[in-house]
């Protein structure tokens, strides 16, 4: 099944045809020796210099850019960082407020400050102690954005004959071949250039003689630039992820890419490569969701989904019926029903289009909900958005996002346009190798340690990692929530955007942390909250009971929701001191305080525990 990753960015394939001219034309031009440079992305303003001086042009560039979308001048940008580990960095900024928190380095992701996390990070929120996830092309884990954290990266594989599972990173092309990858780096571009192809290269490209018998290998740097977004660190240098405190597991859906350089290949277009190894089945997929599961992860990103797809009813249906994806579909819903995890899914790119109402709808994967409704409580779709052209303006769809379409009850939107994040530089290097009649064996890829950087990209791919990042924030904010409670915090809070109302462009609106942090917005169904836990966080009182303040006005959303407040422990305190609304308010246990304006839909009940009442309910009390 054709799968691509959800973004614009897309880097240009050093194989993509089997013609020895189209092959050589896709080549960088010399291949002398090993680090080269390859297939840059910067521009030739960005092209000389050492290191660290191409790494501040960029960033120059990027504030340009910015500056040029919020309508205003750049900024100054933060100093480029190596690999190796920031050592002792300083945090300046000041619990309580938030404008310190905006450091050039967090400058270097325009979402943050459109998200208003620095209001959470001024709250004493980062995502610390808390675990979430991608399934993505894999993440570099030696960049210095993700050094000193627990990170991981999973091994997935399909499953054999014998319950054991494909070891990752095996190229072969005979009946043998299985998939199997590793999270913790990035998937591998690989060319191997036989020595039955010596004479040639020595009349054609001369300058590639080095490589022969050897691969060229490249990184895939998708899952990199999710990951930074997600949870980079703040260390003063570069930029830092929207949960810098979290960590993360990464497992890998995209396996390596080769192709053998033979004579077969040349003449007779009989190339062995990596068209001949399955992609992942549903045994692997459901190997990916056990690991996660077993690991604690809350929260998994999804920043790809299928190369073709419409987004309409017609469309989805096809592919939820196709018999070769229903092992999938299963492993999918099986893997959020088992402990609540939510998944974030990018709603898809599309060609450029007039208006955002014209753009196609949510793809399958986003919008799987409503072929499995139980999975609706645990679903994220993500649209991307960008400032407006005006500076008083607000977000618009960008054009060549999806919309929400039939995904918006549960379809947020988050800024996904020129974000900046880490990736491996797209170097290529010589590996030593050799090929069997059966396999491809590199040899030497463990004595080449790449080159990594940062880069802006473009797509709903980098959309949905906000999210998830935002996610992990009220995670840590929200401990007495469960993982669908949290979800619907963070999309009863988001700020209208469209057409009044959820619509199907838009859903729920732009993310808003600064909302988010002061407690629902709506009650989109019946919610019951157990407080077994005091809030996360640094807060104005000292007090070490299990308690919290919420200060949102809290109505409910066309469900006549009701309200209940429990918990196990009976001096556990709640106080609401907004203007509420919702439907219904039933006490079952602790201590639920009001100090705002209520005018609820029905009585109050009261069932054990205590209400407290320091401003207004304008409804009956019935105890």
């Amino acid at each position: 099944m054709n799968l691509r990753r959800l973004h614009k960015n897309s880097r240009s394939k050093l194989f993509q045809g089997i013609s020895f001219s189209l092959l050589m034309a896709a080549l960088p031009a010399a291949v002398m020796a090993a680090p080269q440079s390859g297939l840059t992305l910067e521009g030739a303003e960005c092209a000389a210099g050492s290191d660290a001086e191409r790494q501040t042009c960029r960033n120059q560039q990027l504030s340009r850019k910015l500056a040029a979308l919020h309508g205003g001048q750049a900024s100054g940008s933060a100093a480029a960082s190596g690999p190796a580990v920031i050592a002792n960095y300083t945090e300046t900024a000041q619990l309580g407020d938030a404008d310190s928190w905006k450091t050039d380095e967090f400058m270097q992701d325009w979402g943050l400050e459109a998200m208003n996390a620095h209001h959470a990070y001024a709250r004493g929120l980062t995502g610390s102690g808390i675990r979430i996830g991608l399934f993505d092309s894999g993440v570099g884990l030696e960049h210095s954005e993700f050094a000193g954290k627990n990170h991981q990266g999973l091994k997935i594989g399909d499953r054999l004959a014998d319950g054991s599972h494909c070891a990752p990173d095996q190229y072969v092309w005979d009946e043998n071949a299985c998939f199997g990858t590793d999270g913790g780096r990035g998937g591998l571009e690989i060319l191997y250039v036989d020595e039955s192809v010596r004479d040639i290269v020595e009349i054609e490209v001369p300058e590639m003689l080095p490589a022969v018998g050897k691969a060229i290998i490249s990184w895939e740097t998708h899952g990199s630039h999710v990951a930074g977004t997600m949870a980079a660190n703040r260390d003063g240098s570069g930029m830092h992820g929207v949960a810098f405190g979290a960590d993360f597991n990464s497992a890998r859906l995209f396996g390596d890419t080769f192709l053998i350089l033979d004579r077969d290949c040349v003449f007779e277009e009989l190339c062995r490569s990596s068209h001949a190894t399955p992609g992942a089945s549903g045994s692997a997929f459901q190997h990916m969701y056990q690991q996660m599961n077993a690991s604690g992860a809350r929260a998994i990103n999804h920043s790809w989904g299928f190369g073709h797809d419409t987004g309409t009813i017609e469309h989805h249906d096809y592919y939820y019926q196709r018999e070769e994806l229903l092992d999938r579909w299963a492993a999918i819903r099986e893997g959020s029903l088992e402990k609540g995890l939510i998944q974030v899914w990018a709603a898809g790119n599309t060609s450029s289009r007039p208006s955002p109402d014209l753009a196609p709808g949510a793809g399958a994967y986003a919008s799987l909900p409503r072929h499995f409704p139980e999975l609706e409580k645990y679903w994220l779709s993500v649209v991307n958005v960008q400032p407006g052209r005006n500076a008083d303006s607000s977000y618009v769809l960008n054009r060549q996002s999806m919309k929400c379409g039939l995904s918006m009850e549960w379809c947020l939107a988050a800024p996904g346009t020129l974000v900046n994040s880490a990736i491996y530089e797209q170097d290529e290097y010589l590996v030593d190798a050799e090929v069997t009649d059966q396999a491809l064996l590199l040899t030497g890829l463990e004595n080449y340690t790449p080159v990594f950087g940062y880069e802006e990209f473009t797509g709903t791919s980098m959309a949905a990692p906000h999210v998830t990042g935002a996610l992990a924030l009220l995670f840590e904010r929200y401990p007495y929530l469960t993982n669908a409670q949290v979800r619907d915090v963070l999309l009863t809070t988001a700020t209208d955007l469209g057409a009044p109302g959820v619509d199907d462009v838009y859903g729920w609106g732009m993310v808003d942390l600064k909302k988010a942090i002061e407690g629902y917005g709506m009650f989109r169904v019946d919610t019951e909250v157990n407080m077994v836990a005091k809030a996360g966080g640094t807060h104005w009182w000292n007090d070490a009971r299990v308690w919290d303040v919420w200060t949102n006005d809290i109505s409910d959303y066309k469900h006549n929701a009701t309200f209940t407040f429990s918990s196990p422990f009976a001096d556990a305190w709640l106080r609401m001191s907004g203007n509420n609304s919702f439907y219904g308010l039933n006490v079952k246990g602790g201590i639920l305080e009001l100090t705002g304006a209520n005018t609820l839909g029905s009585d109050v009940l009261v069932n054990g525990g205590m209400l407290l009442n320091n401003g207004v309910i304008n409804n009956a009390v019935q105890v």
